[in-house]
């Protein structure tokens, strides 16, 4: 019986059990809810008036302890825009452990205060509180955002459809582990390559990427991959629109100072924490276009691989070898810190 399971390692809770446990305790149903919760999902959309939709988002920062208010604002700043909307109001929730100074909160608040006035988003609320059973402190963020009818992307990908990245994979890992890491890291890489990945952190939002593409159009899904990384971003976003994916390995852009701390710590970028990359599927006949307006903003876009019908995504490599791209929730994050 799922009743007696016992969660053994950190990570986000697997679809399994959402759809089992999560999904079946939803509160009343709303006319209201045009996009809820499921899986690959990054936020909610509902309906204001017959112009306006509201688009909801909450999630925690829990695999770092530098920055975490920007982390908080940035990355729930992604999933609003992932539907077509623009972020406008930002609430918190600070969960600091016993013996937590002054000082670490106002780091904290500074962080969500710079974060926000870069996207032009107001701190409205929130929650702040010295709590037993924590180590490091916690952020949790809700992120509200407006978007329009015409404007609201939900997930509908569909056969034939490119599967496209921007930036790179694993921006968002390798700025926690070149801060959070950085006194090991410093003994086992040059100076210079350390410092360039702490600034992988001024990369972390996708708001001008996913706002360039919105204006060439063509997009039928958009998604910001988390934990798990690019390959379990990829994962969702084929499973909110009920398809797979043929999935090129090499064409998936890796920076070369994530590939040495990966190398180091002996993890793996494809399943390391990826926000900052933005994920889109786009009709064919858009493809060269919202590759040539990001590239105008200094904006890299690849195209790594293309939408199937057929559910299964499979990861293939030059050699002719592939690999067949499941649920993978845990993140590589997990196996540093958990040491």
């Amino acid at each position: 019986m799922w009743r007696k399971v016992k969660f053994s390692s950190a990570g986000k809770i697997p679809n399994k059990f959402l759809n089992e446990i999560v999904f079946k305790h939803l509160g009343s149903p709303s006319d209201y809810i045009l996009y809820g919760p499921g899986i690959g999902r990054d936020a909610a959309a509902i309906k204001l008036s017959n112009d306006k939709i509201l688009i909801v988002k909450s999630d925690p920062i829990t695999g770092s302890v530098r920055h975490i208010g920007r982390y908080a604002v940035i990355i729930n700043a992604n999933d609003i825009a992932v539907l077509g909307a623009t972020p406008m109001f930002f609430l918190s929730t600070i969960l600091l452990p016993i013996n937590a100074s002054l000082y670490d909160l106002e780091i904290i608040c500074q962080d969500i205060d710079k974060a926000a006035k870069e996207l032009n988003i107001s701190v409205i609320g929130g929650h702040s509180e010295v709590t037993a059973g924590i180590m490091n402190p916690i952020l949790c963020g809700s992120m509200l955002g407006e978007t329009s009818s015409e404007k609201l992307i939900t997930a509908n990908s569909r056969h034939g459809d490119k599967l496209v990245m921007t930036k790179f994979a694993a921006i968002e890992g390798t700025a926690i582990l070149a801060w959070d890491k950085e006194d090991f890291l410093q003994k086992k890489m040059k100076k210079n390559s350390l410092e360039t990945a702490k600034k992988f952190i001024n990369y972390l939002s996708i708001l001008k990427d996913a706002q360039l593409a919105l204006k060439i159009g063509g997009i039928t899904a958009m998604h910001d991959p988390t934990e798990g990384g690019i390959l379990n971003g990829i994962f969702e976003i084929c499973k909110a629109s009920g398809v797979g994916a043929i999935v090129y390995k090499e064409r998936i852009p890796i920076a070369k100072e994530t590939q040495e701390i990966c190398k180091i710590l002996n993890l793996n970028p494809l399943r390391l924490i990826s926000s900052g990359t933005l994920l889109l599927t786009i009709k064919p006949q858009n493809l060269t276009q919202i590759i040539t307006i990001l590239a105008k903003h200094r904006i890299k876009a690849t195209c790594i691989g293309e939408i199937r019908k057929e559910k299964e995504i499979h990861l293939l490599r030059d050699d002719g070898t592939q690999e067949l791209i499941a649920e993978h929730n845990q993140d590589q994050l997990w196996t540093v810190f958990s040491k």
